[in-house]
């Protein structure tokens, strides 16, 4: 069936592309063979049913012990128990923080600095946190800071050696003795005990900790980004969940794809090998590339463009340039003097300022500010969308009326959309608005992600609403009234929101006909072949695109568009 080919395809090229991480991680770690690491894989593998984030919060409200795993390298996983802390203390619970990071014999040191009685430097420096830890020390340093208002006793709970999984259930033992004595000294708080997730299985820390406390109390369990639940909601076309319910006090939470934590880990690593001074960006965006290609393209990197002077030249040998500056303004000088079109400089600039990276097809370079996953997976994606339409740098765009300028523009945020999904689903793409008017659930109606970049939200999802009743009204290209052109002559800021939530909306629609087989692998690549350079093609092509998503036109497994 088409619809399960689509889903296959996705879940193959991410099989594929973590085996490959997995062997360069793993010839570093070989941990992931240990009995200890197959017993938590073999509990969390199916669940029981969706379930949403508020539900997750819920039960960890009504719960003692709380138990949160966490998968080090990704700061997403960081940014979730903040959001535990923040969000336990909001509804009255006391709480007390027990961390895998710390050591027991490195309390003192935790105090004083807690105290303001040692600086932040002397404390990493004390606790040896860059051996002993290594994970990013700018993520997890929030959780100290949330500590501090409302104030939040923090205690550590593990022991030596990490190195290897032969004690780690001795460390089990170990840590549940430190958190029945936390549970004696603050019998009335909730103890959130934030671990690395292969702890959770049911016979591993939560057991040790039942026997060391011996008396009843209430428990919830919370891990994220499993492989296996995740594969399961993409074949049940519930990539967009929250979370899902293990049973009745285990929850597993959706926050990235298994790609992207596989890949954070593998960046990791090559912190430790290379220094924070080793090129994290580059890696990270080119793989990003490869992974959107070798589900996209069957030639994948080995597919041939013209580059410049109509030099023939393989994908993979012409991956963009990541260019790492501290500000946007480094940058500017420099397009400038390449002569770069004004409006192309300003499209760089807002995705610069709204996601810290942006793509520049005339240098074919990524530009990179802060770096963000979800935005350098965008901007990876706006890259693949260039070259397949053979289309890189320093060949002058053609001359298109305001008309098709928009809808190319629009069209091309959707294919953006639809390859980001391909290696991140569980991510946001850049959100439609509410009452968009397509029925797919994915960012569409959400409004989530729309970013105005000063102009308001509510006057985004206007313009939306009204290009929805003119896509319905008119049974191929609108007429051009005048309020349909004045949304071709905003200003650059409010027309790359509103692009970016029109190609978000079609994008949804796409992928809601992907997966109810009316769209193929074959024909979701067509889609990146089209240049739409002639006179009103980008127009006719999005309103054509629009139809068929709206009304779900083309006989089932059909590679469409025809």
């Amino acid at each position: 069936m088409a619809a399960a080919t689509v889903v296959e395809r996705e879940i193959e090229t991410h099989r594929r592309l973590i085996s490959r991480l997995n062997r360069e991680i793993f010839g570093v770690d070989k941990t992931h063979r240990s009995r200890y690491i197959r017993e938590f894989n073999a509990e969390f593998r199916r669940f029981r049913r969706v379930a949403t984030a508020e539900k997750v919060l819920d039960r960890a409200a009504k719960a003692d012990v709380v138990y949160f795993g966490d998968y080090h390298p990704l700061d997403s996983s960081q940014d979730w128990a903040l959001r535990l802390m923040r969000d336990l203390t909001a509804r009255g619970r006391q709480v007390v923080l027990a961390l895998e990071m710390i050591y027991v014999h490195q309390q003192e040191h935790l105090d004083r600095w807690m105290q303001g009685s040692m600086t932040e430097e002397e404390f990493l420096d004390a606790i040896d946190y860059r051996s002993e830890w290594g994970f990013n020390w700018a993520s997890f340093r929030r959780l100290f800071a949330q500590a501090k208002d409302p104030f939040i006793p923090i205690f550590g709970i593990d022991s030596e050696p990490r190195e290897h999984l032969r004690l780690i259930r001795r460390r089990d033992r170990l840590a549940a003795r430190r958190i029945a004595t936390i549970r004696r000294f603050f019998p009335k708080h909730t103890i959130l005990v934030v671990v690395g997730e292969s702890h959770l299985a049911s016979n591993h820390l939560p057991a040790a900790v039942r026997a060391a406390i011996g008396e009843p109390f209430r428990e919830t369990v919370i891990v994220q980004n499993v492989d296996e639940i995740y594969w399961e909601l993409l074949r049940a076309g519930r990539e967009d969940a929250e979370a899902v319910e293990i049973d009745r006090t285990r929850f597993c939470l959706v926050t990235t794809s298994p790609l992207l934590k596989y890949q954070a880990y593998r960046d990791i690593i090559d912190v430790w090998a290379d220094g924070e001074e080793g090129d994290r960006h580059t890696p990270f965006v080119h793989d990003a590339i490869k992974s959107i290609l070798s589900f996209l393209d069957a030639g994948g990197p080995k597919r041939t463009v013209t580059i410049r002077s109509g030099w023939r030249e393989t994908i993979g040998g012409a991956l963009p340039e990541v260019r790492f500056r501290k500000t946007y303004r480094a940058f500017a000088a420099h397009l400038r003097s390449r002569r770069i079109p004004p409006r192309e400089i300003l499209r760089a600039g807002e995705r610069l300022a709204s996601g810290g990276a942006a793509y520049v097809p005339a240098e074919n370079a990524v530009l990179v500010t802060e770096f963000r996953s979800q935005a350098a997976l965008r901007e990876a994606a706006r890259f693949v969308v260039h070259a397949l339409r053979d289309d890189l740098g320093g060949k002058r765009p053609p001359r298109r009326g305001p008309a098709d300028a928009f809808y190319r523009a629009v069209i091309d945020e959707a294919l953006i959309c639809l390859a980001v999904e391909t290696v991140n689903p569980a991510g946001e793409c850049g959100g439609a608005a509410p009452s968009a008017g397509h029925p797919g659930k994915r960012g569409a109606g959400s409004g989530r992600g729309i970013r105005g970049a000063g102009f308001e939200k509510p006057a985004i999802e206007r313009l939306v609403r009204y290009h929805a009743l003119r896509e319905r009204s008119a049974p191929a290209v609108p007429r051009m009234t005048r309020p349909l052109r004045r949304l071709f002559a905003l200003g650059p800021r409010p027309r790359l929101a509103l692009e970016r939530a029109l190609g978000a909306r079609l994008a949804a629609g796409l992928h809601r006909l992907a997966h109810e087989g009316r769209l193929t692998p074959d024909g979701v690549a067509s889609l990146y072949a089209e240049r739409l350079d002639g006179s009103g093609e980008a127009a006719r092509f999005y309103f054509e695109l629009a139809g068929r998503v709206r009304t779900g036109r083309g006989r089932r497994g059909a590679s469409f568009p025809a």
